[in-house]
Parts: C-alpha cells; sequence; structure tokens
C-alpha cells in the first residue's frame, strides 16, 4: 500500500504574525505622530498668518489716522488763510475808502465855507449861488453816506479825546462841554478820519 506523499499544509508561526501586527501598529503611531506634527505646524502657521494680518491692519489704521490729522490740519490751515485773505482785502479796502475820502475832506470845507459866505451877503445872485452849493454839497454827502461817512458830533457834546481835539480852553458853567467847533470831524464807520477841533469849557 503506498504512502500518501501530500504535503501537509504549514501552519504559520504565532511569532511572526505577532511581529507583523506589531510592525502595523508602529506604522499608524508614527502616521498619527505625522499628522498630529502637521496638524501642529498648520495650526502655527494659521496663528502666525492671523498674528501677521493684525499687524498689518494695525499698521494701516494707524497710517490711516496720521493721513486723516494731516488732512484736517491742512484744512484748517487753508480755512485760516482764506480767513485771512478776506480779512486783509477787507481792511485793504476799508483804508482805500477811507483814504480816497480823507483827501476829499479840504473840498467839503470849502464848499461848505462857500455857502456860509454867500448866505452873508446881500446879493441875490450871491444867495442863489449858495443854494446851487448847497445842493451840490448835499449830494456828495449823501454819495459818501453810503460808504459810512459821517460827521462826528461835537458842539454842546462832552469832550472825548477819542474824537476831538481840543485847541482851545475857556472858563464855563459847564467844564468840559465842547463850546465852539473850529473844524467839523469825521468818521468812516467806526474809524475817525479826522478829529473836530474844539475849543472845551473848564472850570475857573
Amino acid at each position: 500500500m503506498k504512502k500518501d506523499k501530500r504535503e501537509k499544509p504549514v501552519t504559520p508561526e504565532p511569532q511572526a504574525d505577532a511581529l507583523k501586527d506589531e510592525e502595523i501598529n508602529d506604522g499608524a503611531m508614527d502616521a498619527e505622530v505625522v499628522s498630529e506634527a502637521g496638524q501642529e505646524e498648520a495650526a502655527a502657521e494659521a496663528t502666525a498668518s492671523v498674528a501677521e494680518w493684525q499687524a498689518a491692519l494695525e499698521l494701516a489704521v494707524k497710517q490711516r489716522d496720521e493721513l486723516k490729522d494731516q488732512l484736517l490740519r491742512s484744512q484748517a490751515d487753508f480755512q485760516n488763510f482764506k480767513r485771512r485773505n478776506q480779512t486783509a482785502r477787507s481792511d485793504g479796502y476799508e483804508d482805500g475808502v477811507r483814504e480816497a475820502i480823507a483827501a476829499m475832506l479840504p473840498a467839503i470845507d470849502n464848499l461848505e465855507r462857500a455857502i456860509e459866505a454867500a448866505e452873508k451877503a446881500e446879493d441875490e445872485a450871491a444867495k442863489a449861488l449858495a443854494e446851487g452849493v448847497k445842493m451840490t454839497l448835499n449830494t456828495l454827502m449823501e454819495s459818501l453816506k453810503r460808504f459810512g461817512f459821517e460827521e462826528v458830533p461835537a458842539l454842546g457834546e462832552d469832550f472825548d479825546p477819542e474824537k476831538h481835539n481840543a485847541v482851545m480852553r475857556e472858563v464855563g458853567e459847564t467844564p468840559g462841554k465842547v463850546l465852539d467847533v473850529f473844524q467839523k470831524g469825521y468818521r468812516v464807520k467806526d474809524r475817525i478820519i479826522r478829529y473836530a477841533m474844539v475849543k472845551v469849557a473848564v472850570e475857573e
């Protein structure tokens, strides 16, 4: 009788399987370590990126505030310049008006003297001439009033050194009062262009 020559199946050794399991477990652990390291690295990069963006944002806000401050200062300086320029132009115009009117005062004085002399004359022609001169003087004075031109009150007023120029004194019942006016004073708006030459009453 022949013997069965078929080979019996080889049973794997338990130790080999255990080694394979350990290698698989070690590989899984290594993969987990690598994965955790990658996550930590990604988190670190994200944190760095957020910090960089935050720093960039803070810098942008700072620059914006500086530019805004510079703009506001520039606008304020420009407004001050415009205000000074307008004031200078206005002052220049007012000074020109005052100088022009002051140059006309001798002519106004002469017209008033001519009227006074003509009114004293008995000649009818002189009186008629006085009326014509009066009309001319009144027209001139009305035209100048549009620029704020007016006579400074003097006769019977309290003496005011800001308005009057006392060239004579005389004992009077009301010390400090203006007794007579030798030359009229005038002003344009709030500026005196000629002080009134007056005689002032004083105590004995």
